[in-house]
């Protein structure tokens, strides 16, 4: 699914809020490989994951086709500084009602807004599908991204103890979180 470009301004700096398109696969790539190697908030270490642009290529082609899957990217002059997924869990009658969502965005537009903004844009696009609830995992000690996912609606319904063993041998909950969008 294809959205509409959104102009935003944070902190005065111009942002562009749209698809990405086949373009921006590089920006795509390095963006989420150094996202995933500026915070443990992530469920996978950057070497467990191998995203190419030929990956993003596919990826941003393919969503681009779905009905109610979407991709929101952020750019500060072309450059992809953030990004948010809506992706459906499979085409299944019983799960077609809802999709989960996911964000990254580099370390240093973190704390700005943005993120409450890719958020908002992704939540109005979701209401314009046949989708009926969002649903997201958080870390128990990301308690920023817990206090945005609460004031944008979203209600934890559930815990999973330990779900995330940390290469120190240390461990975290996961929270599941539901917005429900009607």
């Amino acid at each position: 699914m294809q959205i509409e470009e959104k102009q935003i301004v944070i902190n005065g700096q111009n942002i562009t809020l749209r698809s990405p398109g086949k373009q921006d696969a590089e920006t795509f790539s390095e963006v989420r490989d150094i996202t995933y190697r500026e915070t443990y908030f992530l469920a996978r270490y950057p070497e467990e994951t191998d995203f190419t642009a030929d990956a993003a290529e596919a990826m941003i082609s393919d969503i681009a086709e779905r009905r109610e899957e979407f991709l929101i990217g952020a750019f500060r002059k072309e450059q992809m500084i953030g990004c948010v997924m809506v992706l459906k869990e499979g085409n299944h009658i019983k799960f077609r009602h809802k999709a989960g969502i996911g964000i990254f965005i580099l370390q240093k537009y973190c704390g700005i807004g943005l993120g409450r903004q890719l958020m908002e844009y992704a939540i109005e696009n979701a209401r314009k599908t046949e989708l009926e609830q969002l649903k997201l995992g958080v870390f128990d000690d990301n308690v920023a991204a817990i206090r945005l996912y609460e004031k944008l609606g979203f209600r934890e319904w559930g815990r999973e103890p330990h779900a995330f063993k940390l290469k120190d041998g240390s461990y975290r909950d996961e929270i599941q979180m539901v917005l429900f969008l009607s």
